[in-house]
């Protein structure tokens, strides 16, 4: 069992590295935000408390290493930010070429309450699923719950994107097939005496998938956001300077290679 000082720091990295590729991103159309930057980092400071402190969650939260911890907690955060900025952020979507404010098949969803009411059902559905208890220990369990998670993300990302982007089906495949590559990563750092739950297992997955697929579009395709209209101009002061982040991205990386293998 973890004391919570360490793992707290563990999870504040995480919410880091999610913070840097969104500002890597996003900089370019928006400018470098101070203000909203840390948002990542304070969503994950606080489900942190709540896995650390409130049961179901807590006793196996503290049981897990820290490289579980890192993709639990970063897991949850996607999941309950995209939640947030789809069902209960207000602000203005004629930027944006995706909507971050949720549609209904691409049409706009005009009431509030019924934007509130589903973003209420599908937040506490987020919690129950974090809650599923049964323990998990074969290799071919861990690669099913991987795939599955990975096509639960893609279909987030079909009915979020497809209305404006088509719908590809060798683009929807990737996640699963990327989380089924990459399972073996959690199986062979699982702890046979104290395995992992499916719950959290879903939602590590979710966080390693944001992490590899995230950083591939990002640092390596270099890929603009898709989100912001085309016509936007960018400002070419923050593409000059944004490598900055991958930088200290790059930081993050190389001490969670070294703490998986000081806890394999």
């Amino acid at each position: 069992m973890q004391a919570v000082g360490i793992p707290f720091i563990v999870a504040l990295m995480s919410g880091l590295y999610t913070s840097l590729w969104g500002a890597f991103k996003d900089s370019p159309y928006e400018g470098f935000k101070p203000k909203t930057f840390p948002r990542s980092i304070l969503f994950h400071a606080v489900i942190f408390g709540v896995l650390y402190s409130f049961e179901p969650f807590a006793a196996p939260f503290r049981s897990l290493k820290l490289f579980q911890m890192f993709f639990l907690v970063m897991g949850l955060e996607r999941f309950l930010a995209e939640l947030y900025k789809g069902f209960f952020r207000t602000e203005d979507q004629t930027k944006y070429f995706v909507p971050s404010r949720i549609t209904l098949l691409g049409k706009h969803v005009e009431s509030d309450l019924l934007r509130y009411s589903v973003g209420t059902i599908l937040v506490a559905g987020v919690c129950a699923v974090a809650g599923i208890p049964p323990k998990v220990t074969d290799a071919w369990v861990f690669l099913a719950v991987a795939y599955g998670t990975g096509l639960v993300v893609s279909i987030g990302g079909a009915y979020k994107d497809a209305p404006f982007e088509g719908f590809q089906w060798l683009k929807f495949q990737r996640s699963a097939v990327v989380l089924a590559v990459a399972s073996p990563l959690f199986y062979f750092i699982n702890v046979p005496d104290n395995p992992i739950s499916i719950g959290f297992l879903i939602y590590m997955n979710g966080g390693l998938e944001r992490f590899l697929v995230e950083y591939y579009k990002t640092y390596i395709q270099r890929n603009m956001s898709g989100k912001f209209r085309p016509d936007l101009e960018r400002i070419k002061e923050q593409i000059d300077t944004r490598e900055r982040f991958h930088y200290l991205a790059w930081i993050i990386i190389l001490g969670l290679i070294a703490l998986y293998a000081h806890e394999l």
